[in-house]
């Protein structure tokens, strides 16, 4: 599902934590060398660590919701809701 960035307002990924700060960019100099390229910045490394996967888990997620509509009336009734109100909630919903 490569149409996040259209589809979407948040910046797209790849995403990169380092240390407590997120980026677009790849490596610490790249920010630096392209000005403030931090899209996010935490007390906790861990933060960062899980913002940065936000992009990649997104898309994931979605693949999965259109799995498990398709699984409906299978016994993953449930598991789709609830994921489905996350993902609403990401495009600014609420579930």
């Amino acid at each position: 599902m490569n149409d996040t960035k259209e589809k979407h307002a948040f910046t797209p990924g790849p995403w990169q934590a380092h240390g407590t700060k997120v980026s677009t960019w790849e490596t610490q100099e790249q920010i630096e060398f392209h000005g403030d390229e931090v899209i996010a910045e935490t007390g906790f490394e861990a933060n960062a660590r899980l913002i940065a996967a936000a992009p990649a888990m997104y898309e994931v997620l979605s693949e999965l919701l259109d799995t498990l509509e398709m699984s409906k009336g299978y016994g993953f009734d449930e598991e789709y809701e609830k994921l489905r109100e996350v993902l609403a909630k990401v495009d600014g919903g609420e579930g």
